[in-house]
């Protein structure tokens, strides 16, 4: 393997590992809840504060007078996660890396692109191969937007056909 080659798969394996830890620190709910509070009464005009005191020791109560108990929206779910930056990250690194070990076994003469379709020039590869990357990832964030639970088979998928596409020229390497 050459030292381009090294640095093309390490970069496709850094890609897939780009989910930032930062996203699964915990907050404890007690500092929330207490953080809430404060600036509920801070806000609030001396003559509302005990209004406002008395109702969080009565929660649930209806006997408060004009305030109304709201609960907190729920959260979404969050789109741009963990596993969805690995298994796009996977197809974008076998799509590069299956467009290198191509263009090298057709360089050696041991084999030739497989797909009529495909450009035979290394840019033009690298052009398609993206393309059809960015339009899964494309597929994969809109379906994992709406809770579908399918939106991880377009980069499985992608990654499976450019793993057998990087196995072929290994085995002509």
């Amino acid at each position: 393997m050459t030292t381009k080659q090294g640095t093309m798969l390490g970069l496709a394996m850094a890609i897939g590992c780009l989910a930032c830890s930062a996203q699964d620190a915990t907050v404890p709910i007690r500092q929330i809840e207490r953080d809430a509070r404060l600036s509920a009464t801070a806000s609030m005009p001396a003559s509302e504060a005990a209004v406002g005191r008395s109702y969080a020791l009565s929660a649930g109560s209806s006997s408060s007078a004009g305030l109304v108990f709201v609960p907190p929206a729920p959260t979404a779910p969050r789109t741009l996660s963990r596993a969805f930056f690995l298994l796009n990250g996977l197809h974008l690194g076998m799509a590069t890396f299956d467009v290198v070990m191509t263009q090298h076994c057709i360089a050696d003469h041991h084999c030739q692109e497989g797909n009529p379709l495909m450009p035979s020039s290394y840019a033009g590869q690298l052009g398609v191969g993206f393309a059809l990357v960015s339009y899964g990832t494309i597929v994969s964030y809109e379906l994992k937007k709406r809770e579908n639970g399918l939106w991880w088979l377009s980069p499985t998928v992608g990654a499976a056909a450019h793993t057998a596409g990087v196995a072929t020229g290994i085995a002509h390497y």
